[in-house]
């Protein structure tokens, strides 16, 4: 694949390859002859395996969480530019979707650089003491797993790389079956979770044996693998994570890395590119954010209107739900002689009663909802499009509904409930007392997609669960009904849109590929 080879040259000629060419490496330049010789290269090294997890995020929510019925986007008549983003929500995206691509890339680049880690650790430097050397391999199988997760739930088979790619003959790789990409998934995750220590709090941003033991138990969940499931994941509930008592501080920058958290991935704002924009993104285009922001730098908008809380997903809140408020905000606002939007207010979206005349929806709307969990302002920064937000992978009020589902589908329901009651506790509502296991299985279900809304588990949740395919065709009966610029080939839900398409580009560099059905 082209894209990984031009990833070893991006990574300052860290590869082998670089043997095919020159035997003299430069003084003062990174390269593969004077790295890799300290024990603080390979922590170097494992800080940029880190790396493309950020670019992963910044794009995953159009392909895990506008997919769903949870959100969609605001339909801008005045800019069609981003169709492409837009076909993922309405399933009219097809092999040459620029954030499938990206998606891909991404995590196949994090793939690469777990691979060159773990291939060059095994003749570690002097320096390199067995327990930090232990660690990293740990940090390297955990993340390389991490990557294929994300990649065999989106696009099914896909190539399996374990070692250090080094010329383009051993670029080109066909897929592998989804069952081996999962026994490798497995294995990496399975060691990684002997080597790795218990979390501390506050975390520092690396993985820990709660994240592994999390995604593990994840993984055995999506197998339907229900006894190991509650095997690893109940060694988590004894590992000091705990819910905060209010839900809306789950997502206050002061409160990154704490108890409930069990991986985020890391941002933090500034001129080097750490910063996330996920508060630009959710928020609509406009031409000037001080109202929604809380300052007056007279920042503009131009990304944003996508991944907007759906009717569908509001209406799913229990009443008194403390999650809604703490999930989902509005911004008002007025056109000006251009059309563009200009806000002017942040408000609850709790009794919001509309006096002025405007109107809330998706097409030229004065009403705006927006996901409020990456809204921390004020941002006083100088920094346009660069914020502190972190991005949660997994939480522990997660790990309590995994476990509860696992020991649901055994049969236990008796035992599920304490764990489903805890998180639902928390968000003030009713404990569940259901034992009849279709009836719990439903309670779950809808518990996952209130409590870990726009944290980019719901479709995931849909496809692992079967219900994919009806809830998203009814889904999209009414969006239709509701959104007369939608095309009356949208949201054509089939088996064979529960996976993307293998990108266009790889399909061309290795037609042996091949192509997923329906594509």
């Amino acid at each position: 694949m082209k894209n990984i080879i031009l990833i070893l040259v991006v990574f300052l000629i860290l590869s082998s390859c670089s043997k095919k060419f020159v035997t003299l490496y430069p003084e003062g330049q990174v390269n593969e002859g004077n790295f890799y010789k300290t024990a603080a290269d390979f922590q170097t090294a494992l800080v940029g395996a880190y790396t493309p997890l950020r670019a992963s995020a910044n794009i995953a929510y159009y392909m895990e969480e506008m997919r769903s019925d949870n959100t969609f986007f605001d339909y801008n008549e005045q800019d069609r530019g981003a169709s492409g983003s837009e076909n993922l929500a309405e399933f009219l995206d097809d092999a040459s979707n620029t954030t499938i691509l990206s998606l891909w890339t991404a995590d196949y680049k994090g793939i690469q650089q777990t691979d060159v880690i773990l291939d060059k650790i095994q003749t570690p430097p002097a320096d390199l003491t067995d327990s930090a050397r232990s660690l990293i391999i740990a940090q390297a199988e955990a993340l390389r797993a991490h990557y294929y997760f994300e990649l065999v739930r989106l696009y099914g088979k896909v190539p399996l790389y374990l070692h250090e790619v080094t010329d383009a003959q051993n670029a080109l790789v066909n897929r592998s079956p989804v069952d081996s990409v999962y026994t490798q998934i497995k294995s990496d995750l399975t060691d990684a979770l002997g080597r790795l220590p218990a979390p501390t709090f506050p975390g520092t941003g690396y993985i820990t044996k709660g994240m592994v033991a999390t995604e593990l138990g994840l993984v055995y969940l999506t197998l339907k693998q229900y006894d190991s499931a509650v095997s690893v994941l109940t060694p988590v509930t004894q590992m000091g994570y705990s819910l905060m008592p209010n839900y809306a501080d789950v997502f206050k920058t002061a409160n990154k890395n704490g108890k409930e958290s069990i991986f985020e991935i890391q941002y933090k704002s500034g001129t080097d590119n750490q910063g996330s924009q996920f508060v630009y993104d959710f928020t609509p285009v406009t031409t000037n954010m001080n109202a929604v922001l809380g300052n007056s730098n007279g920042f503009n908008n131009t990304v944003g209107s996508f991944n907007v809380p759906s009717q569908d997903l509001i209406n799913a809140y229990y009443p008194g739900d403390s999650r809604l408020d703490a999930s989902i905000g509005v911004i008002g606002g007025h056109l000006d002689k251009s059309t563009n939007f200009v806000p002017d207010s942040v408000v609850s979206i709790l009794n919001y009663k509309d006096t002025t005349g405007r109107r809330m929806g998706y097409t030229t709307s004065f009403l705006h909802r927006f996901v409020k969990k990456q809204f921390n302002p004020p941002y006083e920064s100088s920094v346009q499009y660069s914020t502190d937000d972190d991005w949660y992978v997994y939480r522990y009020s997660d790990v309590l509904l995994m476990l509860a589902e696992a020991l649901n589908e055994q049969g236990k329901s008796g035992d599920a409930l304490p764990y489903l009651n805890q998180v639902r506790q928390r968000a003030g509502v009713i404990p569940a007392s259901i034992t009849d296991q279709q009836m719990l299985r439903d309670t779950i279900a809808h518990e996952r997609r209130v409590e870990l809304a726009f944290e980019n588990h719901r479709w995931f949740d849909l496809v692992r669960t079967g219900q994919a395919v009806a809830v998203m065709t009814a889904y999209g009966i009414k969006q239709k009904a509701a959104l007369p610029f939608l095309l009356s080939n949208s949201y054509n839900v089939t088996d064979n849109k529960l996976i993307y398409a293998i990108p266009f580009r790889e399909t061309q560099v290795n037609p042996a590929l091949g192509q997923n059905p329906g594509y």
